[in-house]
């Protein structure tokens, strides 16, 4: 019996790898099959909304794609919001920043058209300004997404005291779901919004002034009282808490808030001040004083925290600043704007026992001279672990790489990061100012690829394209 079963375990060993057709003739082991391209090879075009922007201004910023189920298809749609520049820049004006919402509708079948009657109710609808931040969230509770927008008129116009600043002011603006659509709501008091967070049924707006609207049944209740001085800079809601980032005299950093209390905070204490001329007093001489912070080693002008995301208990936050494009910042000394170049670099803190600590997070590769306003926090390999995906603006005129459209992916990995090979991604078709995100557009629960311009000056064409695998496999 020992010697039939040893001569059986040879057999089977020896025939591993091979099969026998029904003629009993040897096949050939079966080959590795090619793993299909990650994205597709041709793009999804959303048409220039020209028609719709260019009664604004022909050639206005392309401040936001935002990805919303609207119909009941399996494609995702988008609402895109454009605003002009001042047409006398550098000057004290009183009226409006031009602007133009768009909505483009899936048709089901990877195609997309302009219809902003049936969604808006009108052909030309409107903010009521250039939007600075958006959030979003259910404040009616329908199922269905809303949006608050931070809003202001800074488009250029003239804003070198207290009383020129007020020219930038305008009211806070929300999106707010319907049965057929979205209604325009204008709320508040004018005034300089930057940042902007939506919790619940409630919306929370801050600028130089802090302002909350909580949605009860069909009114808007200003609930500001009940709540801090939040930061134009950035604010996080983090469960009971509210997560500042703050300047104070000579020193930056975050704030952690309960029940209007700061109970704690992380401060950076600046090195030393220089003159510095910033870019709209560009050659007059009129420097004003500038603080220097030293992170990671390295002294960057004027650093501060401007976007903050929460992935699990692990709260990620981007820390904008200059550099000099050559030599060393010396104290004291002068310098302009057009002699530095932005730098955004990452930064990782977390609660413990109603404390902000700092954690020690490496990201591999972490490009910091790829400027950006925005990034988000999810989960684009679908290995359960939320990961970084940054709008990097792909601007011609810089010097360091570009990436054409192309978003910056950082892969989390349990305590650290990674900077993704995106070298081989498709790039946005058009040679212009671009920037990109992923999302996943056609419900396959895999992420795809959406690039859009930065300015509508030469197109304002939109390029998605899709995945047919997750971006790590």
């Amino acid at each position: 019996m020992k010697l039939f079963t040893l001569f059986l375990l040879l057999f089977l060993l020896i025939s591993c790898g091979s099969e026998i057709s029904s003629s009993g003739q040897e096949l050939a082991p079966p080959q590795n099959v090619k793993p299909p391209p990650l994205f597709s090879e041709v793009p999804i075009k959303l048409d220039d909304a020209i028609s719709i922007y260019g009664q604004a201004c022909p050639t206005p910023s392309f401040q936001f794609l935002i990805p919303v189920k609207v119909n009941e298809d399996d494609f995702v749609d988008f609402i895109a919001h454009f605003w002009c520049d001042s047409d006398i820049p550098a000057v004290i004006d009183d009226k409006p920043t031009e602007d133009a919402l768009v909505v483009y509708l899936s048709d089901g079948l990877g195609g997309y058209y302009i219809d902003n009657q049936s969604v808006f109710g009108t052909e030309m609808p409107k903010l009521g300004g250039a939007s600075r931040k958006y959030s979003r969230g259910d404040m009616n509770n329908d199922g269905k997404d809303d949006f608050a927008f931070a809003m202001n008129w800074e488009d250029g116009r003239a804003a070198f005291d207290r009383e020129s600043t007020a020219t930038n002011y305008t009211e806070p603006t929300i999106l707010l779901s319907k049965v057929n659509g979205y209604e325009v709501i204008r709320i508040g008091n004018p005034d300089w919004g930057h940042s902007v967070r939506v919790k619940d049924n409630q919306a929370f707006f801050a600028g130089h002034n802090s302002q909350i609207f909580q949605l009860n049944d069909s009114a808007w209740i200003n609930v500001s009282e009940q709540f801090p001085e939040l930061s134009f800079a950035s604010f996080l809601i983090y469960d009971d808490f509210i997560i500042n980032s703050v300047r104070k005299d000579d020193r930056q950093g975050l704030e952690l808030i309960e029940d209007n209390r700061i109970i704690s905070s992380l401060m950076t204490q600046e090195v030393f001040k220089v003159n510095f001329e910033t870019w709209n007093n560009n050659g007059t001489g009129n420097y004003i004083e500038l603080g220097v912070y030293n992170f990671d080693g390295e002294n960057y002008f004027h650093g501060m925290t401007t976007e903050m995301c929460r992935q699990d208990d692990l709260i990620v936050a981007t820390i904008n600043a200059s550099k000099l494009k050559e030599g060393e910042i010396i104290e004291g000394g002068f310098y302009s704007e057009t002699d530095t170049i932005p730098i955004v670099m990452f930064e990782f803190y977390a609660i413990e026992n109603k404390a902000l600590i700092r954690k020690e997070i490496n990201i591999i590769g972490e490009e910091i001279e790829h400027n950006f306003n925005f990034f988000d926090c999810l989960d684009v390999n679908e290995d359960g672990q939320k990961d970084i995906v940054a709008q990097v603006f792909s601007q011609q005129w810089t010097e360091q790489d570009n990436n054409l459209g192309v978003p910056e992916v950082y892969i989390r990995n349990g305590d650290s990061f990674s900077n993704y090979d995106t070298s081989e991604w498709p790039t946005f078709s058009i040679n212009i100012d671009s920037q990109g995100y992923l999302y996943d557009i056609d419900s396959s629960g895999t992420h795809d690829l959406v690039m859009f311009p930065l300015k509508a000056d030469i197109s304002g064409a939109i390029e998605i394209y899709l995945s047919n695998r997750s971006i790590t496999d």
